[in-house]
Order: structure tokens, then sequence, then C-alpha cells
């Protein structure tokens, strides 16, 4: 299986040669930038940071008791919010959230003062020594309870953050000519994120005019603007660099800048290098999740087997604060319909807060969870009518005549999704079948998918992306990008790119890590637009670049600049391949003139119109379609499910790199099939129970399913030469079709997710049976639950 984003697969280095005892970070910034994992990372004088947490969900502070702590050996400094010397706030959107705690916590895990010492041992030692007195208050930790009257405030304004609507067509009116109708309520949980490596970061300061952040991380520009607010800095006195990542999903996107911003303040106050790099079980029990949601449907359709309308609520857990669940919730609340065309529509999700884990990005982005919902109701609505899910979809799915979204967007043609479910169905018919051993059932699903590439409309000043493209005296290529490589393949794409249009070969051209210092604010490395923004900027930067190359290659062609190619390490004259010189001696010749041979790029997405109160618009910049159909085999004693076979097919413009896209959708197939299937996150008044991979199950190499994968060209994205991302929608057909297989093979209907054995157990012991389904008058509204 090729890699996925949890390896990335890089060289750890030899150890660091010994500096002074306050080294500058530019004398080993590009060892320790481009070589070295964060927790590898050490230099003479560094100090260890720890976190002092709350043990409780909702609390007033009444006192922290620190002289005992501040007195132990090695322990050089104890802060609390008194010590912030800017604002005390790492609310990536909203100003919500403190970085340490003042008189009030909302959640476990919450700061109340950080820790710096010489050893992790005594930083350890001085956490146990701080005496935290807490008065516990009421707490709330559902969603749709957060919002009923009476409940626990999480925040003084009340639980309910905002409501995203999509507004489309009467739905009282097209509800009176639905022959079924379909209601039912999803309880879909989160999911933890899974990195390789978990959260770390270090702080190098000078004085206190200036700070360096080392961290493993995909926004290093969220966490320069972090640090900066929280120590009072400007932006250019923060520098941040990417470490070598070992894997992200989300999970490093806005959480990464609150341990910068611990380790950056106890280096600015201690005047030493400040190390924070979480355990495991410290890592699970802080960061974010994917947010849980609550999904209801009322869902109709005709005896013709055609949608006539969909009513979506959806109330998502966003946790004791913001970070990104109103971004999140963008996503989901237009995702919510699938790609079909449904002609009335009411969308409304509901962000909440509740003293939980904060909810956060997750592979996917609020996609997957309103996904699966929609996809189970799709299979229920084709059963009730008697028609196979398959051939329910094909009367319903977007295509080149029904080509508008809930939205109001009309696709590009080609529409691919009609495409990409045909040919899901015919791989599948083309293999062995699934076997079961004694007292096990095989069932089948099909998940489909609309994915809005890049940023939402209303994220859309974030959409943009810096490139520095150098050509070398000796024809290599340097480049330097903002977005960020965490094992998905975004160095190898940048690298691809950049050497098909200098045409040089890949090895020619070294892609570094982001820099704050050296590269423009690129936005976030999310939304599966890394090779797009990325990409389009290095083809800017080579567009500038050529401007001054192509004349001093045509000088020594004897040409016009305009007949100059760039092909297979030479330049050459168009159509003459036999009159061409290395582009090495180009590069050469222009440094010998005195030539500028470094340019920059830049990338931003084309401006859109959206109306966010009806939803209504152009949410997203372009799409891309995909299907995943997925064998299962279930023992209905045990509840087990196993994922046997995946068939995987995916509109993606052009390919850029076929390994790297095909490690994507393995990865996204296996890390949607463990979220559907056994990653059950146990959150009991707040805390989590399983902060451990030992309860916390996620796939092995033994789980993974076979996986066939076909990608369909031609209908092309804004990417370079025509090409789309994949790192999201390789995940979210998945956990749909997953469900919809193992209900295939019970007979039963499931509304939670994970499908853990508990849960199938039980709803085995309920029985929402087929066969009840089916018996049911076909011009009679039924309301299923």
């Amino acid at each position: 299986m090729a890699p996925s984003e949890g390896a990335p697969g890089l060289p750890r280095a030899e150890a660091l040669p010994p500096t002074g005892h306050h080294p500058r970070p530019d004398a080993w910034g590009k060892v320790l930038g481009q070589t070295r994992y964060v927790g590898d990372l050490s230099l003479p004088g560094m100090l260890h940071a720890a976190l002092v947490t709350s043990n409780r969900a909702s609390a007033r502070v009444r006192a922290l008791e620190l002289s005992a702590a501040r007195s132990l050996p090695e322990v050089v400094a104890v802060l609390t919010a008194a010590d912030v010397p800017g604002a005390n706030s790492v609310g990536v959107i909203f100003p919500d959230q403190p970085l340490l705690a003042v008189d009030r916590v909302r959640m476990v895990g919450e700061r109340l003062a950080l820790v710096a010492a010489r050893s992790r041992e005594a930083a350890a030692a001085a956490v146990g020594a701080v005496r935290v007195e807490l008065d516990p208050l009421p707490s709330v930790h559902d969603p749709v309870a957060a919002l009923a009257p009476g409940a626990p405030l999480v925040h003084e304004g009340g639980n309910l953050i905002r409501t995203f609507q999509v507004v489309r067509g009467d739905v009282a009116r097209h509800f009176r000519r639905a022959t079924v109708v379909f209601e039912a309520e999803y309880r879909i949980g989160g999911q933890e994120h899974a990195y390789l490596e978990p959260q770390g970061c270090l702080a190098v300061p000078e004085g206190r005019q200036r700070v360096t952040v080392y961290a493993s991380c995909q926004c290093p520009f969220y966490v320069q603007q972090a640090v900066a607010r929280v120590l009072g800095l400007s932006l250019a006195a923060v520098r941040v660099i990417q470490t070598p990542t070992g894997g992200g999903f989300g999970g490093k996107e806005d959480y990464p800048s609150e341990p910068a911003a611990c380790a950056a303040l106890l280096a600015w106050h201690t005047g030493l290098p400040v190390r924070l790099v979480y355990s495991r079980e410290t890592d699970m029990q802080l960061s974010s999740k994917r947010h849980a949601m609550v999904v209801r449907h009322r869902w109709g359709a005709n005896g013709a087997g055609k949608l006539c309308f969909a009513e979506v609520e959806t109330f998502m857990d966003a946790g004791a604060y913001v970070g990104l669940s109103t971004v999140v919730a963008e996503r989901a609340n237009v995702s919510a319909i699938g790609p079909y065309h449904v002609p009335a529509v009411r969308v409304r999700t509901h962000v909440v807060y509740t003293n939980n884990l904060f909810g956060g990005a997750f592979r996917g982005f609020g996609a997957p969870q309103v996904s699966v919902a929609g996809e189970a109701t799709m299979d229920a609505l084709a059963r009730r009518l008697g028609l196979d899910p398959v051939e329910f979809r094909r009367r319903n799915v977007l295509d080149d005549r029904r080509r508008t979204t809930c939205t109001g967007t009309r696709l590009e043609r080609p529409v691919l999704a009609r495409q990409c479910l045909e040919r899901a169905v015919e791989l599948a018919a083309t293999t062995p079948p699934v076997a079961a051993g004694r007292g096990e059932k095989v069932g089948t699903g099909v998940g489909l998918v609309l994915y809005g590439c890049n940023l939402h409309h209303g994220g859309q000043r974030l959409d943009r992306s810096s490139a520095v493209v150098i050509l070398q005296p000796d024809g290599s290529v340097v480049v330097r990008v903002g977005l960020t490589e965490m094992g998905q393949g975004l160095l190898v794409a940048v690298q691809t790119v950049a050497a098909q249009a200098l045409g040089v070969p890949p090895e020619a051209v070294e892609v570094c890590l982001p820099d704050t210092s050296t590269v423009a604010d690129s936005g976030p490395t999310v939304a599966s637009r890394g090779a797009l923004a990325a990409g389009r900027a290095v083809l800017d930067a080579v567009r500038r670049l050529r401007r001054r190359l192509d004349p001093v290659a045509a000088e020594l062609l004897h040409c016009p600049p305009r007949q100059v190619e760039l092909l297979g390490g030479h330049a050459r004259v168009r159509g003459e391949p036999e009159r061409a010189v290395p582009i090495a001696q180009v590069a050469a010749e222009m440094a010998a003139r005195r030539i500028e041979a470094i340019a920059t790029g830049w990338y931003r997405s084309r401006p859109r119109r959206f109306d966010a109160a009806s939803g209504q618009g152009g949410a997203y910049d372009f799409y891309a379609v995909a299907c995943h159909l997925a064998q299962v085999v279930v023992d209905a004693e045990l509840g087990l499910v196993r994922v046997a076979r995946v068939v995987a097919v995916h509109d993606v413009g052009r390919v850029l790199h076929r390994p790297a896209l095909e490690g994507q959708i393995h990865g996204g197939i296996v890390q949607g099939m463990g979220w559907a299937t056994s990653e059950r996150l146990a959150v009991r008044e707040g805390r989590l129970e399983n902060p451990s991979f030992t309860d916390y199950v996620i796939p092995t190499a033994s789980d993974a399913p076979v996986v066939e994968i076909e990608a369909i060209e031609g209908a092309a994205g804004r990417g370079p030469w025509g090409s789309k991302g994949i790192g999201e929608p390789s995940l979210i057909p998945t956990p749909a079709a997953v469900r919809n297989a193992v209900c295939d093979a019970l007979g039963i209907e499931l509304f939670e997710l994970p499908l853990v054995p508990p849960v199938i157990v039980a709803a085995l012991g309920q029985r929402h049976p087929f066969a009840w389904l089916r018996e049911q008058p076909a011009d009679e509204g039924v309301g299923v639950r």
C-alpha cells in the first residue's frame, strides 16, 4: 500500500553540534527545520514545559497555590494568566478561548498554569505540586440538551453559537407530492486524529524582542498569529518553521497554536529555549477531535423513485470553545444533501457549546458526518420504494442534464457522479465474491460524495498561496512554498509541478518546508488545497522567471524567445528538438550576466458570491465527485465487522503523481473505515476515558481491506494542469458505504456511528428490519425512527 498522510518517511539527522548558551536560530535553523522531528530537538540550556490542567468540565477557580512548585529544584518558571504580556486569547476565529484560565474552566484539560524546568521529571513534579481548588458548576454534554430551556450555560451569551441554513424550493408543496417519507435521527460520534507524532514545538527567544518557533503543524501562519497575539509582538518578530510533521489530518491545523503559545510564553519569560511535547495520553485528552453530531432527517420521494424534498437539522457539538467549528459547520451545511437533485431543500446546522472536548478540523471537515446520514437515508428510501439502492441513486444523481446543487450552483460539465457510480458497480461485479465463515453475513453498500474543492466562500480571504523559485547556476532548483507537508505528498506534488514547468528532472528540484520569514502567508494547508494552491503559485513563479530566462536561452539558440520551450533538461526551439542547450548552461549564463534568477509566485481563488442567509450561491470554486462501494463481513452474534473490499472511483481532473494519489486514497479508506467500525471516543462528563491506542482502537495493517482504485480524468479542476484535490474525497464516502453495507448484511437500520459491537448487538435486539419497511403501503407517508 502506498504511504498515506500519517507516514512522512523523512530521515532523521545526527545530533546537533554544541553551540553557545543562547544559540541564534539562523545558525542551526536549516538543520532543525528540514531534517528533525520536533520531539528530537535539543539545545543547550533548553527547558522542558508541562501543563497544569483542570480535571473538571465546568468549575470556578477558587485558588491556585504555586509556591510549592516554584520552590522545587530545577524548576525555572511557573506562570499563570497574570503573566501573559499580550492578549490572553488563542481562539483562531472567535476570542472566546483563553490561553490560561482566569476564574472559570469549561472543559477537562483546560490550562491553569504553565511550568518550565530543566528536566521532564522536574516539570512533572512541579505540576503535581500545584494545588488547584475548583468549585464545581453544572455542565452539559449533549448538543441537543444544551439548547433546551434551563440548560447550564457554557458561556454567558448562551449555548447556541450560530445557525447556518440552505433554503431552496417550497418544501411544503413538494412534501404533498411524496408517496414515501422517511424520518430518522442519526448520532454520529467524534474521532481522534491518531497522527503518528503527538503535538510538539520548540520556542527559541531572542531577548524579549523576537522568538522563533519550530512546530509540528499544518498552518505555520496560524501559529505565528497566535504567538504574536499572546506575546504582544509584531508578526515580523515571530518566525515559525515547520518541522517534519508526522501526520495531521486537521488535528495540526489550529490546535498547534496552543502548545506553541505556551512554549513561547515560557521562553519569553525565561530567556531560554523551551520545548513542549505531549505524551499520547495528554494529546488525546487535550487536542481537538472530529465533531460529534446529531443529524435529523425528513426526506421524501415519489412513486417514480425521484426525490421530492429533503429537510436536515444538524446539531454540531463544538465543545467548550468555538475553534474552527463554525467553519466546519459551513461545509457540513452545504454538503448535507450530497450529489443529488432535490427540488426543495431546507437545511439548518446549529453550532452548539457543550462542556466536552472541543471539536476541530478533521479530514472531510464536517462532510463525512452529514454524508453518513444522507447516504443512509438514500438507502432507506430505496428499500421503502422497493428499489435497489444503486438504481435509486441513478434516478436522482446529478449529471450533465441536472447539474444544479442544493446551493444553486450549476456544476461545470462534465458532471461525473453517474460515471463514478456505474464504474464502481462494474468493478465490484468483476471481483470474486467475498468469503464468509459460519454465522457471518456479507453485505454491500455504496457511498457517493460531491466535494467542494478548496475553501468555502466564508474562508475566501484565506484562499491564497505564495511560492519562491530559485534557479541555481548549475541548473538545479530551490522551491519554497507556504503550505505544509505532513506525509500527504505535497512536497512531491510541488516538486513534480516545478520540474515539469522548468523542464528539469524532479531530482533537480529541492522543495523546502515552510518558514514564515521566507514566504508570504499562504493560508491553511486544508481542504485538499495543497497541490492546487502551492502548485498554482509555483507555476506563477516559473512564468515570471521565464520572462528573464527565455530571452537568454533564445540568444543561445538563435531564435525568438517565444519559440523557447523547456523539456528534458534542455531549452530547445519549439518544433526543432535537435536545436537545444542544457538548462544548466542557460542558468550559468544568467549567473554570469548577473540576471536575477529568483521569482515569487502567487495564487488566489476566483471571487465568488454567496448568500449566507439562504445558503445559495458559489459555496466553492469547483467540485469533485467520488463513489466508494464497500463489501463487509459481519458476525451478527458478536457484532464484529470486517471490511473485506472497497472499490474507489474518483473524479480527479488530472493525475499529477499516481503513487501519491493512490496512497491518499488507501489512507483515506482505512481512516474512514476505522471511524465507521471501531474508533469510539468514550467521553464521560467531558473526560476521555480511553486516551490510548490500547483502548481507542484504530485499524492496523492487517485490518486494511482489499482496495481497487480507478481515477477518472477529464473533468478539469483548477489545480495545475486541471488537477483536483484528493485528500478529503478519499475518506468521505467510506464510512457511509461501510454503514450501508453492514445494514445490508444484517437487514436492519443502524442510526449510530461508529458501529462498534454494542451498537450492532443492541440494534439487532430492537430490530428495525427491512422487511417491515417493505410491508408499508407505497402510497402512505411513513416516518421511521
